[in-house]
């Protein structure tokens, strides 16, 4: 069955062709069942995997999107940290990921992150406790020095 023209070379996409790999099928499933926000970024977030000369296989793809989705039980916070680092990946250039490393970072980094999207104050209680910023992460001596000159530099000691 002939489903349509890919968008981007014109070609025709064989929804047959598509279901005969199990990876492919699965991965499918997968992005059928997340809603349109964030099935579009993990689309997006799994091509920043891709290599500049090949494809990436089905089944990289599959072990990829469940490693992704398994970072955060909050799907609009992990949607809106994907966007932000495929943008920010792009933005960049260079090499493709390795990891999920850099994703890691943006969900904790909650300086750069929207708060009050999708499920709001719960969103932000998520977010504030993946955060290596959080109030209750205790600080090595050096930190705490370190601190405490720059408080002294600021006129706050």
């Amino acid at each position: 069955m002939q489903l349509n023209r890919c968008p981007v070379c014109h070609t025709r996409i064989s929804l047959d062709a598509m279901a005969q790999d199990e990876a492919g099928r699965e991965l499918l499933g997968i992005l059928a069942k997340l809603d349109g926000e964030t099935g579009f970024a993990l689309v997006g977030y799994l091509g920043l995997f891709r290599s500049h000369t090949r494809d990436l296989a089905s089944d990289r793809a599959l072990r990829l999107a469940k490693e992704t989705l398994a970072l955060s039980e909050s799907l609009p916070a992990l949607a809106e940290a994907m966007r932000i680092t495929v943008e920010q990946i792009r933005a960049k250039g260079g090499d493709p990921l390795s990891n999920h490393n850099y994703l890691r970072k943006v969900l904790g980094d909650c300086h750069g992150f929207k708060t009050d999207i999708g499920a709001g104050q719960a969103v932000k209680d998520h977010i504030d406790g993946l955060t290596v910023y959080g109030s209750n992460k205790k600080t090595s001596k050096t930190a705490q020095a370190l601190q405490s000159l720059e408080d002294f530099g600021n006129g706050r000691a």
